[in-house]
This record gives structure tokens, sequence and C-alpha cells, in this order.
């Protein structure tokens, strides 16, 4: 869970179910008519972009991919594009751990041009575990854009904060309830993901009995949602391997990994 609730001087928030989850915006602005419009666009760009990239809205690319047969293709929208350019290089560059398939054929997908081609006959998409970060990312883009001098975008686990003033992020407490303090966050973007006990059919190398925490700090609230995926799949550890060291190395991230 993060928060960002901080001194409310001057601050104009709204929020409303979107995502699969409660998105919320928060905005100073100068002019605080154009901060209610900038609000308003927000989430006039939020239901487009759920509209585009949702595989539950029956018009968006991904529900039309999974409807295709083996060896059909289809044109997608820029944004979709962008999601799934961006998670065919996770894909090659986390040995096909991060896998928007879900297990259904992590290679019977291509993406050329701006054509996603079905290779394979029963591959259904589901890019639950990086499009919530790409849409954070174009909402802060358009407040920038808007004149606003901070701002938030707070969808679920995935926390986007730009201008001068840090927010405090709170985490789940396993060992004594409620919510704790982790850290502040300014100018970046913050994942976290909570696996309840009995969760192993997607965590590897734990026992039944443990929770996992897992958090990622990134510039950019896609790769901190992605990378928090695959940090919730066991594919990341604190540590790191080589391949994995690199990769956060190269998105400037950094994982935290709590099990109880």
């Amino acid at each position: 869970m993060c928060s960002a609730d901080f001194t409310t001087a001057g601050l104009q928030r709204r929020a409303q179910p979107a995502l699969g989850t409660l998105v919320e915006l928060g905005l100073r602005h100068p002019d605080p008519a154009r901060g209610a419009q900038a609000l308003e666009e927000g989430f006039a760009l939020l239901a487009r972009l759920e509209g585009q990239l949702s595989r539950f809205q029956p018009a968006s690319d991904i529900a039309r991919f999974n409807a295709l047969p083996g060896g059909a293709q289809l044109a997608l929208w820029p944004a979709t594009q962008r999601v799934m350019a961006a998670a065919d290089w996770l894909r090659q560059r986390s040995a096909g751990r991060f896998d928007p398939t879900l297990g259904s054929g992590p290679q019977g997908w291509q993406l050329r041009g701006g054509v996603l081609h079905k290779t394979q006959a029963g591959v259904q998409l589901d890019l639950g575990g990086i499009a919530k970060g790409f849409v954070v990312d174009r909402l802060v883009a358009q407040m920038r854009r808007s004149g606003a001098v901070w701002g938030s975008v707070n969808a679920g686990g995935d926390l986007r904060v730009f201008g001068p003033d840090p927010v405090p992020l709170l985490l789940r407490d396993d060992e004594r309830g409620g919510l704790r303090e982790f850290g502040q966050l300014a100018d970046g973007a913050f994942a976290s993901s909570h696996y309840a006990p009995g969760s192993r059919s997607q965590l590897h190398g734990l026992e039944p009995d443990d929770a996992v925490q897992v958090a990622v700090a990134a510039p950019s609230a896609l790769w901190a949602d992605a990378l928090c995926k695959l940090a919730g799949l066991g594919a990341l550890a604190a540590s790191g391997a080589e391949r994995e060291s690199a990769l956060l190395t190269r998105l400037q991230a950094r994982v935290w990994i709590w099990r109880r």
C-alpha cells in the first residue's frame, strides 16, 4: 500500500474506481480553476487508456487480441504499442520470466511495427503487471503539461509524485497490524504488492505459511510496477544475481523484499 497523505494546503484531489482499484489524482496548480479542469482531463485520459489496455474491456486491443485465432494479427493503438514494447523488452531481459500471457504462451506473440502477431493459438494477454504503471506515468505527464507545480497519482499499490514536496510511504505491517511508514517519495515512482500465505502458485522457494511483501522504487511507474511483479514472482532478489543487478541498474530501480 502506498500513501500520498500530507499537508493539504492548496491541494486539489479526486478519486474514482478504475484499473481494478481506486485511482486518486492530486495536484497543486497556480490557477485552481485550471487545476480542477486538469483533474477532469486526467480522469478522461484514464478512462480512454483503460478502454485500450484492459482485457476486461471488450473493445480494447488486449480483448480483441485474445479473441483472435492463432496466426492472426492486430494493429494496435499507440498506447498499447508502447506497453507491449516495454513488456517485450522486459521479457527478453528477464529470460522470459516477465510473462504477460500468464503462462498461456510466453513465446506465442510478437510485436512488429505496431502490429501484434498471435503466433500460437490460445495465447491470452493480461497487462495487469505493467499497464497500470504506464497509465500512472501518462497521467503525471498530462498534469505537468497542465501547469501543475506538484502532483501525485495513486493507483492502489502504484504511486508517482512530481514537484518539490515529498510524501510519506505507508506499507502494510504484517507483524503489528495496520500501516508503518517506510520512507518518503519525491519526484519518482513506488510500487508495492502483498502476497498472503498460501499464494504459492505465483511465488517460488517459499514456505506455505510465508507472507511476502515487495516494493520497488524507480523513476517511472511503468518500471516500478513491472519490476514489483517480477520480484513477487521470486524472479528478483534484494541482492540480485548478475543479470538481475544489471537490469535494476539500467532502470535505476531498487527492490525491497520482506518475508515472514
